[in-house]
């Protein structure tokens, strides 16, 4: 899988499927994998933080859809990265602007989430 593949999967697995174990495995095996969303509380720094994180989300009953305007996913040898900007929906509310970006690594023939980083800019 490469990287577009796996932001698309987890992003499937967590929002749709509402699967966080699964959407766990997505994630790279380090001690500080990051996920920080666009709300305050949405912090966590190593695996059970984000495996809590991702159980929040998935349990959410918010609604959350993604439209990318531009995508660009860049890779160098084994670490890779995505930076997106469109717009988030909740609930089916009217498009909020988004900014993401996510750094990949690659290990043993697949590519995991180290860090995730999202925001709702001004």
């Amino acid at each position: 899988m490469i990287p577009e593949q796996t932001f698309a999967a987890f992003l499937a697995t967590v929002l749709e499927e509402r699967n966080a174990e699964a959407a766990l495995d997505f994630w790279a095996g380090d001690a500080d994998v990051t996920m920080w969303g666009s709300d305050l509380p949405e912090r966590a720094v190593g695996r059970e933080a984000v495996r809590d994180l991702l159980e929040k989300l998935a349990a959410s009953r918010s609604r959350l859809g993604f439209r990318w305007d531009e995508r660009r996913f860049h890779t160098v040898g084994d670490i890779a990265w995505l930076n997106a900007a469109g717009s988030v929906t909740v609930n089916g509310s009217a498009p909020m602007p988004y900014r993401l970006t996510v750094v990949f690594t690659y290990a043993d023939g697949t590519w995991k989430i180290h860090t995730f980083n999202g925001s709702v800019p001004d």
